[in-house]
């Protein structure tokens, strides 16, 4: 799902000169997904009533395959009208993916979340490494490179509507709305907001300008996109084994707290360095990245007992946490605009992650919130 996202980033120079976009605008194409995430809360509790989390799964892939192809093959209208689209898609699948695990694997949550997030940032990854190639070997330019993500997106649907229990009948749930729910007044609910739109802003933030930032430190835009797409996957890689060990783990405030800090440090020595090492470092940031956003998706179900339960909490937490998160580009770009100085906009980044830190340490208590 990220990977319709993600590719935005490395595709900024082409993009802007296309459509001859400013940073500002480029932040808000960038923005209106994640911005989806949170208005669509809204609606979540209308959106249960359709039935199990297959089914409302299987009416959100269809949705993305409609709003990826929406906007390969129209104008700039589209570009941002279809970004509304495919945000408000994802959203939807974000809500209820927690749900199903705890509906389908309650005893594998940990396992399931880490291969869940892994394929979901290789296939980020990936994007991001082979758009600016695509976009550069055809003449529909930037548009071409979106097609293999189109593909993978319909044939994804066309597996869920055929394996995933086309027959169940439709469950009508009565899930209140969050701020409806005792949930809603529950310190460790709204410590575990700020985690989660704390990390989610940091990512948004850092996938759609590292490239634009590296290439200021002697890279070139494909080299960039290739820098961040290896680590990418790295990261991705060390990600899939942590939801397991952090659910069996008896130290879960340290581990959070310390995966806060130690992508900080990453963060900060990407503005004191330049060339090769940099690498190193968008690894750890990265690795940083891929070990918190499963741990803030398995938490709400790990704070909670129920599947409504967990899709309450997991509504609320997404929802004011891409609040949160989706001002993320804009942030790093106003930085920018304000310094000229990209390494200015990365410290505040590093802010961000000492923030986290802070929220970690009240959602490392094994406490439950109540539905």
């Amino acid at each position: 799902m990220r990977a319709g996202l993600v590719l935005i980033g490395p595709l900024i120079p082409i993009l802007r000169s296309y459509f001859d976009l400013s940073y500002s605008a480029i932040s808000f194409l960038a923005g209106v997904p994640i911005a989806c995430f949170a208005t669509t809360s809204l609606v979540m509790s209308k959106v249960a009533k359709l039935g199990s989390s297959n089914r409302i799964i299987k009416l959100a892939l269809t949705m993305l395959s409609i709003g990826l192809i929406g906007r390969a093959t129209t104008g700039l209208f589209g570009l941002f009208f279809f970004a509304f689209v495919i945000g408000i898609s994802i959203a939807i699948m974000n809500y209820e993916l927690p749900a199903w695990v705890k509906e389908h694997a309650p005893n594998d949550s940990g396992y399931l979340t880490g291969v869940y997030v892994t394929i979901m940032g290789i296939a980020a990854a990936v994007a991001v490494a082979i758009s600016v190639p695509l976009a550069q070997m055809n003449e529909l330019s930037w548009r071409f490179s979106m097609f293999p993500w189109i593909v993978i997106s319909i044939a994804t649907t066309l597996y869920w509507w055929r394996k995933m229990n086309s027959d169940e009948p439709i469950q009508k749930v009565n899930i209140p709305a969050f701020w409806r729910s005792a949930a809603f007044t529950n310190p460790m609910a709204w410590a575990l907001v700020f985690f989660f739109g704390l990390e989610s802003m940091t990512f948004y933030a850092t996938s759609t300008w590292f490239p634009t930032l590296l290439i200021t430190k002697n890279f070139t835009l494909s080299s960039a996109a290739v820098a961040v797409s290896i680590s990418g996957i790295i990261g991705s890689a060390v990600g899939i084994i942590f939801p397991d060990y952090f659910e069996k783990s008896n130290s879960q405030r340290a581990i959070l707290i310390w995966t806060s800090l130690i992508t900080g440090f990453a963060f900060f020595m990407i503005t004191v360095q330049s060339g090769g090492i940099l690498f190193i470092w968008l690894t750890i940031s990265n690795i940083g990245i891929s070990i918190s956003f499963p741990l803030a998706l398995m938490m709400a179900g790990m704070k909670s007992d129920t599947p409504e339960g967990t899709r309450n909490v997991s509504t609320m937490m997404q929802s004011i946490g891409y609040v949160l998160s989706s001002t993320g580009p804009f942030f790093m770009a106003s930085l920018f605009n304000i310094s000229g100085d990209w390494d200015v906009a990365m410290y505040g980044v590093v802010a961000i992650c000492l923030l986290q830190a802070i929220a970690s340490f009240i959602v490392g208590a094994r406490t439950k919130i109540p539905y």
